[in-house]
């Protein structure tokens, strides 16, 4: 599964799908530097706006183009296959917001190796599962927080990754994590969204 426009999505006009303020963290942790950069998920774009400012030449990828600006490059894909990228194609790539749509995480990682260049980087976002909200949810209702049912149905959450199942997943393919961090929050506990940042060797 990919974002999909379902439910009140169809109304939206910013179609991010990620908390506010995560694009913007995201652009803090990201040198200004020349280089081609991938967008996967990357919505309407903004994101991708804040990449080319920082110097990089951008392509966007998605189910579906719903780019505001169509002069951006675009490639229509479904991340759930293989990437439609060639090996060691990109410096950097973001993915923001999309591992918990797919429903294999290594394939997604393994791909994210394949298409980045040597010492390239990947920053990763996906729902802070180990915040308060999750750990006081889960114990009341016994379901995990952001994949609720309207996370289920809405937003398309069918796969829940954690922090310790990214450096399992990065140990098996041989990628260095730079750094964990949070979109709102240096600690773990108040941080909504994880942010990982992955580097190829």
């Amino acid at each position: 599964m990919n974002k999909k426009l379902k439910g009140k999505y169809k109304e939206r006009k910013n179609l991010e799908w990620s908390t506010p303020g995560l694009h913007k963290r995201i652009l803090e942790l990201i040198s200004a530097k020349k280089g081609t950069a991938l967008d996967l998920a990357c919505g309407s774009g903004n994101l991708i706006n804040g990449l080319i400012q920082k110097g990089y030449e951008v392509i966007g990828v998605d189910i579906e183009n719903f780019l505001f600006d169509k002069k951006i490059k675009f490639k229509k894909a479904d991340l759930n296959k293989r990437f439609p990228f060639k090996n060691n194609s990109f410096t950097l790539v973001t993915a923001t917001e999309i591992i918990e749509h797919l429903e294999n995480p290594r394939h997604f990682f393994k791909e994210l190796k394949r298409i980045l260049k040597k010492d390239g980087l990947a920053i990763v976002s996906t729902p802070n599962l180990l915040n308060w909200k999750a750990r006081t949810y889960y114990p009341l209702r016994g379901i995990i927080w952001g994949f609720r049912k309207k996370d289920y149905e809405i937003s398309g959450h069918i796969t829940p990754v954690t922090k310790y199942d990214f450096k399992r997943i990065c140990d098996e393919e041989k990628l260095k994590i730079e750094r964990i961090t949070y979109n709102n929050s240096n600690k773990e506990f108040f941080g909504d969204n994880l942010i990982i940042i992955i580097k190829k060797l």
